[in-house]
């Protein structure tokens, strides 16, 4: 399709060309090589848009790669870097061609839909959608042995990559949405507690809602009680405001269970000594 961009009112013979092309690592490499004025890379963005295409999960959605008039890359950047780093792939993509460099500016200006907002496209109910898709983003990231290193970061769980493992495993939502407005009274970050929930109900149903009903209540718990440890630990550290990665509250959290689980009596929960590591992050039972 071909218009006249109404942008460049002295250069009526300006055309806006659209049209779908494959591309492939080659050519998205010599595209960047036309990026002369773009904001930095996000590397985390390119990384969830390169695990989508690799693994199956991208669609041709309608949005465009926007190039100005002489060739120069005016939108794009990180899908293009996500393609270069592909070998023996191609992917379809709009291309807009012609477009006014000023227009530049008013490009990515709507918000982006986030994991909460898709399961609700896909017609996932929940009380609180955003904590669940936060939740099954921090349970997938711990499952898959990624809470350390660059991985830590959560930038393998792309929006598509939660919605896709949602829908294929509701039972899990489920879980998520019953412990929602719970989790938000836990002190651990709840999208935390949502998932630790998760797995520790995937072990032991009976036993994981007893533990978040003390863990929560704090009613009856002994002096050298596991989870009354825990419940201080967090305590402490919401009130001297102390940041905690998700992979330590998940640390804490299970070494309670656990602990809880065997009929331990302890008095204060420490994380290992040099903190927790690959190598002795504790396993629920």
């Amino acid at each position: 399709m071909h218009l006249v961009d109404p942008d460049q009112p002295d250069n009526p013979q300006t055309v806006v060309s659209t049209q779908i092309e494959a591309v492939d690592s080659t050519q998205a490499r010599r595209w960047l090589e036309r990026n002369p004025n773009n904001r930095p890379i996000r590397q985390a963005r390119v990384q969830q848009y390169y695990d989508d295409m690799i693994s199956g999960r991208w669609r041709l959605n309608g949005e465009a790669i926007k190039f100005g008039p002489d060739g120069e890359l005016l939108d794009g950047q990180h899908r293009l870097q996500a393609i270069a780093r592909t070998t023996g792939m191609s992917f379809p993509m709009l291309i807009v061609r012609g477009l006014s460099p000023d227009t530049q500016v008013t490009m990515d200006q709507g918000a982006k839909r986030t994991p909460g907002d898709q399961l609700t496209l896909t017609g996932i109910a929940s009380h609180n959608i955003t904590v669940v898709a936060a939740a099954l983003r921090v349970y997938m990231m711990w499952m898959e042995g990624n809470l350390f290193g660059d991985a830590s970061r959560g930038t393998s769980q792309s929006t598509t990559k939660v919605v896709e493992f949602a829908n294929a495993y509701p039972e899990l939502v489920a879980i998520a949405d019953r412990y929602t407005s719970l989790a938000r009274r836990l002190k651990a970050r709840p999208a935390v507690a949502c998932a630790v929930a998760i797995r520790l109900t995937e072990i032991d149903p009976d036993a994981a809602a007893e533990f978040v009903r003390l863990w929560d209540s704090g009613a009856g718990l002994g002096a050298d009680s596991p989870i009354l440890a825990l419940r201080d630990r967090l305590d402490t550290i919401r009130t001297t405001r102390v940041r905690v990665s998700d992979r330590d509250q998940i640390g804490l959290i299970v070494s309670a269970w656990n602990l809880w689980r065997r009929g331990r009596a302890v008095t204060k929960l420490q994380r290992p000594k040099g903190g927790f590591s690959a190598e002795n992050f504790p396993e629920p039972k």
